[in-house]
Parts: structure tokens; sequence; C-alpha cells
């Protein structure tokens, strides 16, 4: 392999048997110890195949990034990886890095030695899998893929009917099957223990939904950019008053159901109902790589401090002198962006980014 991250030297079994849920090998029925797996070498990707009594887990590893798929039968359950961000910001690239982060305004690292790597994590209950997700105008297709219907092939009449008939089948949006009961917070948790063990500063997460930014949030993830953690912060504080149960006894929506609020917001601010409009809307435009990104501190880094000087020293006086109430935002006009979806922040995070145009995955098995 062309490179050799300290991530990429943690041994395939180490790091199957401890990041990923003991309930995924159940469920495959691969027994633990793991049996030898099958090794196969090829355009510096080392690829490991577990085979289950009812699936496989099959492990790549590039030097930069491991990326792990589990399948029961033919369905997948289980979808992670993890990669280590010291290109990021580079004109450089790995073979399993399949949207490389080259602009350095939006992905330059604080310094050569400082180690991050990127997380992500999808699993799917193979029992709950929605029927119609490559059908065109069904509600499945919909759920799978709402950008199609928001930002490729906006039909209003089309989009509304079938935003009412997914929110009330309780899946937040792309969530095509339950995810696995536990699987991604084990996957989380364990991999922020794994990573502060062998010397990283810090562990990423790009959330490209309103409802994973919620689930990182209760696992100890903070904003890395204060816009970001606004409009998160607009988005909560504008859906309080759907929570609550009103006066008339009504139940307040679900955590699902607030997502599709959200989703909502994407929409030309003139199509979406007065009463369902939000401070703020999601903010991943699509159109560069300036992505809504999280992060959980590991280790210090003591590779930078802050610059300091009589000037720096004078302006903060002033700042700390000064009562200035919290500042509150509230952003009236949505993306205007009009061209045609590109590659965005789903597009390098999501489980698209493991596969290939046609829609198949892109790790062999």
């Amino acid at each position: 392999m062309r490179y050799a991250s300290k991530l990429s030297q943690v041994a395939p079994e180490t790091f199957l048997t401890r990041l990923i849920s003991p309930s995924v090998f159940s469920l495959i029925g691969l027994s633990q110890p793991l049996p030898t797996p099958e090794k196969l070498e090829a355009d510096d990707v080392v690829t490991y195949t577990y085979t289950g009594k009812d699936g496989t887990i099959v492990l790549r590893n590039d030097g930069i990034r491991i990326l792990v798929v589990a399948k029961y039968g033919d369905k997948p359950v289980l979808q992670c990886a993890l990669r280590d961000r010291q290109l990021d910001g580079t004109s450089k690239s790995s073979p399993l890095t399949y949207f490389p982060n080259t602009d350095p305004a939006c992905n330059r690292l604080p310094g050569s030695d400082y180690l991050a790597v990127e997380l992500s994590i999808y699993s799917w209950d193979p029992n709950s899998y929605l029927d119609g997700l490559d059908v065109e105008g069904t509600v499945g297709h919909f759920i799978a893929d709402p950008d199609f219907y928001i930002w490729k092939n906006l039909d209003t009449s089309a989009f509304f009917k079938l935003w009412e008939q997914a929110f009330y089948l309780g899946r937040a949006p792309w969530q095509t099957a339950k995810p696995m009961s536990g699987v991604p917070s084990h996957f989380v948790n364990e991999s922020i223990a794994l990573l502060k063990e062998i010397g990283y500063h810090r562990v990423d997460a790009v959330p490209s939904w309103f409802n994973v930014a919620r689930f990182l949030e209760k696992h100890g993830f903070t904003f890395t950019y204060g816009e970001h953690a606004l409009a998160f912060e607009g988005l909560t504080e504008g859906l309080r008053s759907f929570t609550a149960k009103g006066k008339n006894g009504k139940k307040g929506l679900n955590s699902a159901q607030q997502a599709w609020i959200v989703a909502l917001q994407n929409l030309p601010e003139l199509f979406i109902p007065e009463a369902l409009r939000l401070p703020a809307r999601w903010p991943v435009t699509h159109t560069n790589m300036y992505w809504v990104r999280m992060h959980f501190d590991l280790n210090p880094y003591l590779g930078a401090t802050a610059h300091t000087s009589d000037l720096m020293s004078g302006i903060k006086s002033i700042n700390e002198s000064a009562q200035t109430p919290k500042v509150q935002v509230h952003i009236t006009n949505r993306c205007p962006c009009t061209d045609t979806l590109g590659q965005s922040s789903p597009a390098a995070s999501g489980p698209a980014a493991t596969t290939h145009g046609d829609g198949k995955p892109k790790v062999e098995n």
C-alpha cells in the first residue's frame, strides 16, 4: 500500500471485534474468535472477507481508509468507515477515497502532525427495507433520495404528495430501513476509545442530514464551525413548538417527523407553508466542499498556539468590556442554488460514496 496511517496498522480482527456490534456477527452467523478470512491484495487495497452461515463481512484497507460492509444474505446491514484525514486539503488521494477532500480552505488540518479521522456509520435492519427504493414516484424512492425531488427534479405537487406519505411512515429522510438497534452507537463509542488509544487528536463526522447531527450531538460531538452550530440551534429552537403536546391534546411530532419538517426548508421559500417555516435550513448547499462538520476531541494537540500581541490584547480588552447580548440568527433566504445536484456532503459521506455510478457496490465480495 502507498500509505500507512496509524489507523491502517490496526489488525482487521481487532477493528471488527472492537468496533462492530456483536449483534451484527450474530445476525450473519459469524462466530468469535473470527475464522481465517479470505485475503486479497490488489491496486493498493487489502481486502479481507469473513464468511458466516448467513452472510459476510468485508473489510478493505488502503492505508488511509478502513471500510467495512456487512451483508445478511444479499442485503446490506452495515456500512461503516474510518478515514485518516492526512491527505485532506491536498491534491492527493487514496483508492478508497472516492470523493477527495482537496479544498484547503475547507479541509486543511492545523498541522502536518495533527491526527484526525473521519467517521461514517450506516446500518439497516434487513427485515424493514421499504419497497420501491429504485422506482421513481414511490414513497420508498422519495425516502431513499429526497434530494432528487428537491434539488434535481422539483415538482411541488408530486413532492408534497410523497412528503405527506413519508411523514406518517416513521422513517427519517434517507432511512430506507430502520437502523439496527445499538449498532451505530456501538461503532461511534468504540471508535472514540480506539482512536484515543492509538494517538489521534480528533475524530470527525460529516452529518449530511439534520437527524444525523442530533445523533452525533448525543454522543458528545460538537460543531466545528460556529455558523453551522447557529443553524442547528435555529432549527432546534424552531422545532420546539412542534414537540410539545398541544393545547388541543394532540401529540407532538416524533424525531423522524421533525426531520421531515427540516427537509421541507430546502424548498424555495414561497412553497413552504408559513406555519411550517423554521428560522434556518440545514446548511448543505451541494455546491462546494464547505460541509457541516462535527468533531470529538481525543488527545491534546501541542503543535499550535494562538497568536498574541499588543494589538490582539487591546482588541481583546475592548471585547471584554462590551455588554453584547447573545447573538440571534434568523435566516430568511434559503440556498438560491438552481444547478443540478452535484457532488456534495451526502456524496462524500453517505452510502453512495461506495457505489459505482450504476449503483453497484464498490466493495467486492
